[in-house]
């Protein structure tokens, strides 16, 4: 099979993903009742959100525009395949850091949803914006490292080395890991002074 149709089947299992993750029924977790239900569907709401996000479209198409640009890999080429070839890789590692993330956030108990302090001070909405992503919260609102955010985010750059290159690159995934948490600030950024601002404490 030609190296520019390997991003195919990434892409459909990404939609398969994503499609299940959007219209999961609430009868799947109908067992839970109480607060068990409620943390349940109040963290499949925010995968949802999360995959239904701008952000998640802008990170899928933007790095796949970038490695095309760049011709990334090689063996793809700079053709409409190869770019669809980018594109599904892309968005198979997308939905695989977001799924990894909301599944170690939920094994661990942890808040991932991005917030902002109360302050009106455009240094301190900054400052928070830019701390958003590595910031997590316990069931008691402790604040915590975002490792959910930071493992997921490496080990999908990885899986996409390997299926990419067949090879593991762990120097590769550690700079496509800091690229994507640096996209994660920009767009916090944006939805606190552009857009939407990050929801508050």
């Amino acid at each position: 099979m030609p190296r520019s149709w390997t991003g195919l089947p990434i892409a459909a299992l990404g939609l398969l993903l994503l499609g299940s993750a959007v219209a999961l029924p609430p009868a799947a977790i109908a067992q839970t009742s109480g607060p068990d239900r409620r943390e349940a569907d109040a963290r499949w709401a925010a995968l949802r959100s999360d995959v239904l996000s701008p952000g998640f479209f802008f990170k899928s198409i933007g790095s796949a525009t970038g490695a095309h640009l760049d011709d990334d890999p090689g063996a793809w080429g700079e053709t409409v395949g190869g770019y669809a070839a980018r594109v599904g890789s892309s968005t198979g590692e997308s939905v695989l850091q977001t799924g990894t993330m909301h599944g170690l956030a939920a094994a661990l108990h942890l808040d991932i949803r991005p917030r902002m302090g109360r302050h009106s001070g455009t240094g301190a909405r900054l400052r928070h914006a830019v701390l958003s992503p590595f910031i997590a919260r316990t069931p008691t609102g402790a604040r915590v490292p975002n490792a959910p955010n930071v493992v997921a985010t490496y080990g999908g750059a990885l899986a996409q080395a390997r299926w990419e290159r067949g090879t593991w690159a762990p120097g590769r995934a550690l700079r496509s890991t800091g690229v994507s948490l640096g996209i994660d600030v920009l767009i916090n950024i944006f939805r606190e002074f552009l857009g939407t601002p990050l929801s508050r404490d």
